[in-house]
């Protein structure tokens, strides 16, 4: 594209060729016409070249590998939400989960999946049958991402980056337990109260005076 040094421009060379083809002679205007434009050319290739492909190769040297992230456990009633899982199905499995006796579940989110999983413990506290209650923490975690080279030159490195992640705890709450009311009457006494100062029935029957 770009025109060796010493040598012919092409587009000169095209436009002599067209010239002697017609059997006509070109202009000095036109020939340095034909000059500005392949100087241009050639300015723009030695741009293209020269200070644009060394930075777009500078920035795309290195091919990024993203290592899947650890996962904290791998407890039945952990459910771990990412972009692609499917919202429908782990709904379902967090509901037969509850159903079959688990008193908690932990739904777990990392970068981009946080709002999933936050929509999926809120959309599973109010479709359950069961009461639920919520508690959430956050957290951060590293990831390794692997640098791989594009030439035989350069090594094999490796980058750790920060992501933010959620952890949501559901659990069942005792249903609140009904009032009794007690309909037991305390039973009253019927015995006679003595009288110690006063004449009793015999006294008086037999006249006597009590002693």
């Amino acid at each position: 594209m770009m025109a060796e040094e010493g040598g012919e421009c092409p587009v000169q060379a095209q436009a002599a060729a067209v010239a002697s083809s017609t059997g006509q002679e070109l202009s000095p205007r036109a020939n340095a016409k034909g000059k500005r434009r392949s100087d241009k050319k050639e300015q723009s290739c030695k741009l293209r070249y020269v200070f644009i492909f060394p930075h777009y190769r500078c920035v795309y040297q290195d091919v990024r590998r993203k290592r899947p992230p650890k996962r904290l456990s791998q407890r039945p009633n952990d459910i771990y939400v990412n972009r692609n899982s499917d919202f429908s199905g782990q709904l379902a499995r967090s509901h037969k989960l509850l159903d079959q006796g688990a008193q908690e579940l932990f739904i777990h989110g990392l970068g981009a999946a946080i709002h999933r999983a936050i929509n999926l413990a809120l959309q599973l506290k109010e479709t359950s049958s069961h009461s639920l209650e919520v508690s959430c923490t956050t957290s951060t975690v590293e990831l390794v991402d692997d640098l791989e080279p594009l030439d035989d030159e350069s090594d094999f490195k490796t980058q750790t980056r920060p992501s933010s992640a959620i952890h949501i705890r559901l659990y069942k709450t005792p249903p609140p337990a009904t009032p009794t009311q007690n309909k037991t009457t305390p039973t009253q006494s019927k015995t006679t109260p003595t009288n110690t100062t006063g004449p009793t029935l015999a006294s008086v029957s037999t006249g006597k005076r009590p002693m």
